[in-house]
């Protein structure tokens, strides 16, 4: 589920100037892979450039942007080693409270 407020703040961010409008079509593009049991979003930078018709570098400073104004992060699964990214629970969340709670853990745990 998307946030309504959170998505405004991004938009915001753009009037500022601290987002770009090609970075919201990212974050539209990768909630649009967000797997809905485990919020994980397995899409590498290069699938998401094609995907969008983006210079894979536009795409990748779009992702580095996000990742700055808290939106986006990027982990690497314990248990297989593949890197994969992550949405701020507050801007799109999937599943249950508990699971909720989770992910925002790893969110904010891959922060520090």
């Amino acid at each position: 589920m998307a946030h309504f407020e959170e998505l405004e703040r991004c938009v915001s961010l753009v009037g500022e100037r601290k987002l770009q409008p090609r970075d919201m079509a990212v974050l539209v593009a990768l909630m649009s892979h967000i797997n809905p049991v485990t919020g994980k979003v397995e899409v590498t930078a290069k699938k998401l450039a094609e995907g969008l018709a983006m210079a894979y570098t536009d795409t990748v400073g779009s992702i580095t942007r996000l990742r700055k104004e808290l939106v986006v992060t990027r982990l690497v699964d314990d248990r297989s080693g593949v890197p994969y990214y992550l949405l701020n629970p507050h801007v799109v969340s999937v599943g249950t409270g508990k699971e909720r709670g989770y992910l925002w853990k790893r969110f904010s745990d891959s922060l520090n």
